[in-house]
């Protein structure tokens, strides 16, 4: 089981790094590109009748709700802190009924019971977050649809 289990580990957080590194890059370029265009844009209209002309066209109403930050960005991340938290669940509770069966060593029983716990962190980080942004006004009882 460990000839393995270390590679395979050490491979996979090395592909996640990797992921986490150039989704991050690539989030950053298309918000600088999209700052910029938004950037330029602006600078383009002459007088406030010019830009008003062009927020009430289809085009316009569509770059202004670009720009426009949406109340209901909480539920995604407090959505994916719970999707997260019943993976790991599902993963920890498995290897560790697997040790229980005795399918596996004792080393996959450490590493259930460590996905156990870090399923529910993050399952009581949702529910942190949940409350938090409740509190705070972020989100409201009941979820929005989107527009």
């Amino acid at each position: 089981m460990q000839d393995w289990l270390v590679p395979c580990a050490v491979f996979t957080m090395i592909g996640f790094v990797v992921w986490v590194i150039f989704s991050t890059i690539r989030r950053y370029k298309i918000a600088s590109v999209q700052g910029e265009v938004a950037r330029t844009m602006l600078m383009r209209f002459d007088s406030a009748q010019a830009m008003l002309a062009y927020v009430e066209t289809d085009g316009g109403k569509k770059f202004l709700n670009s720009l426009a930050h949406e109340a209901g960005t909480s539920y995604g991340g407090i959505l994916d802190c719970m999707r997260w938290g019943v993976v790991f669940l599902i993963i920890g509770g498995t290897l560790c009924w697997m040790h229980a069966a005795q399918v596996v060593d004792h080393d996959a029983q450490i590493a259930g019971i460590l996905a156990v716990a870090l399923g529910v962190g993050l399952e009581a980080a949702a529910v942190i977050s949940w409350f938090a942004a409740r509190a705070l006004g972020l989100v409201g009882t009941e979820p929005k649809g989107r527009n």
